[in-house]
């Protein structure tokens, strides 16, 4: 695999633009960043042990290449896990973290793309290992789109099997069907033990950089060693636009909704020992008015997912977003995620509990946004086309009654949370981001057209619902640099 990955970063740095005598075209694929990145300790649960984490050196590569002709595509990609290289380690003890903060060293690059494409007359067929990526982002994400705040991370990976067709060759209607093998999302993790496959049928309309689309997927996900099911059905639809407003001014805006419903025995309930029923849904949007000449942009993000009031019930109606999605860069990233991974090791510790809860391992999501509500205005101005400034906040709520699993289990069911406090009100708390970017410094036609610089910050207040007077401010600050 490494003389695949070291042959592949030779390829694409040497291939050419195009051969217009052979009618091929071999395009790189090269994405390296690096980042310092550190942020404040804070408690994870009642016991001690702290979250956040030192000053450390991370990681990721995305290397390989495209070759085209008027008819097929064939691509090859290695790389996108994040890797910590140097300094301090996660404190919060256990491997259930993807991100492998809990140890430093590279971890051997894993395949993104291995995949042909052919554009007949009538149709276009895709088959092979790919990303998926869908709308904004907030249920099927390739982790490849740098967010506002924070860095890119994850992807979803499937092996693919699709067949798009449009009613005329000029038409901006598509129409596809595809299957597929789950390989990596946010509940895959493990694709031994996990067996995952979807049906996907969608409609889209796309003109320029304006689209609107549907999507449905019906999904079935058996847990192989305990002979449970998951099966869903997923129902999206997005729209993305850009108004010109006035002759300086346009809008740029864009919302995508979704909602899941089916049944599952992979974990049960006290009142439903056989299955539960899904039931949850979602929103996210953005909007920012931007001068023509995009130096200045100015609007907000904001988005909503269900929680569940009552987790004894016979329905589920948590809602995940896809941990790709950025929000923030503290509150769910940091805070979230760390909670989550401290109270995995609370529910499996057999000191604390004689059996861990059915699908324990389900109940860490990597800080996605999840079971809650945020409005996020932003601000981004660029005095020159090399430099940018961004400023945001973020403001969280959640949707359900805060609970920590643990400890609201053995307070009798009275909520309370991650620190053993009681909880009343819905407040998780804010959020100040900020960024400065450096570069590009050349044309997109160069090879160094993504090299840049960014020093990022963010300052998080919780709410008292999440032990906010015993917590104090958290600050994580982050320098990336975008090498290619």
């Amino acid at each position: 695999m490494s003389l695949l990955y070291t042959a592949l970063i030779s390829a694409a740095l040497a291939a050419p633009a195009d051969d217009s005598k052979s009618g091929i075209r071999v395009s790189p694929v090269i994405d390296w960043w690096v980042a310092h990145d550190q942020t404040t300790p804070f408690p994870v649960d009642n016991e001690g042990t702290m979250g956040g984490q030192g000053a450390h050196v991370e990681t990721r590569q995305r290397v390989g290449i495209n070759i085209d002709t008027d008819e097929v595509n064939v691509g090859v990609i290695l790389g996108g896990l994040s890797d910590q290289v140097w300094g301090e380690t996660w404190t919060i003890p256990g491997t259930i973290d993807e991100r492998a903060r809990h140890q430093k060293g590279l971890r051997l690059p894993q395949f993104r793309k291995l995949a042909l494409t052919a554009t007949l007359d009538q149709f276009q067929i895709e088959t092979g290992l790919i990303t998926s990526h869908w709308g904004l982002g907030m249920l099927a994400n390739n982790g490849e789109k740098e967010p506002f705040f924070g860095q890119p991370e994850f992807g979803d990976r499937v092996v693919r099997a699709r067949i798009t067709t449009k009613p005329s060759k000029d038409s901006p209607w598509y129409f596809s069907a595809a299957w597929d093998r789950v390989l990596y999302d946010d509940l895959t993790i493990d694709p031994r033990i996990q067996w995952t496959n979807q049906a996907l049928f969608s409609v889209l309309w796309r003109k320029g950089d304006d689209a609107f689309g549907m999507y449905g997927a019906v999904r079935r996900q058996d847990e192989l060693l305990y002979a449970r099911s998951t099966r869903v059905t997923v129902l999206d639809a997005y729209t993305d636009l850009n108004i010109d407003l006035t002759t300086d001014l346009k809008l740029h805006f864009g919302v995508e909704a979704a909602g899941v419903t089916g049944k599952s025995n992979r974990a049960t309930t006290y009142n439903s020992p056989d299955r539960i029923h899904v039931l949850s849904g979602g929103a996210a949007t953005e909007a920012m008015v931007i001068m023509l000449d995009e130096s200045l942009a100015m609007g907000f993000a904001a988005g909503i997912a269900s929680g569940d009031g009552d987790p004894s019930d016979d329905t589920a109606h948590d809602f995940s977003f896809d941990r790709n999605f950025g929000v923030g860069m503290i509150l769910f990233d940091e805070v979230m995620g760390g909670i989550e991974a401290a109270q995995y090791n609370l529910l499996t510790d057999p000191d604390h509990m004689g059996q861990a809860p059915d699908a324990v391992e389900a109940s860490v999501y990597e800080g996605a946004f999840r079971r809650a509500s945020y409005l996020q205005p932003r601000v981004q101005y660029s005095p020159a086309p090399w430099a940018q400034l961004r400023l945001g906040m973020v403001f969280a709520w959640a949707t359900a009654p805060i609970t920590h699993a643990f400890y609201t289990h053995r307070n009798g069911g009275v909520p309370v949370n991650h620190l053993g406090q009681p909880t009343s009100g819905y407040a998780l708390g804010s959020e100040l981001d900020w960024a400065v970017q450096l570069g590009p410094f050349v044309d997109k036609d160069h090879l160094l057209h993504n090299t840049r610089v960014s020093f990022q910050g963010g300052h998080a207040v919780l709410d008292s619902n999440l032990g906010g007077d015993k917590m104090g401010r958290i600050d994580r600050y982050m320098m990336m640099f975008h090498v290619l």
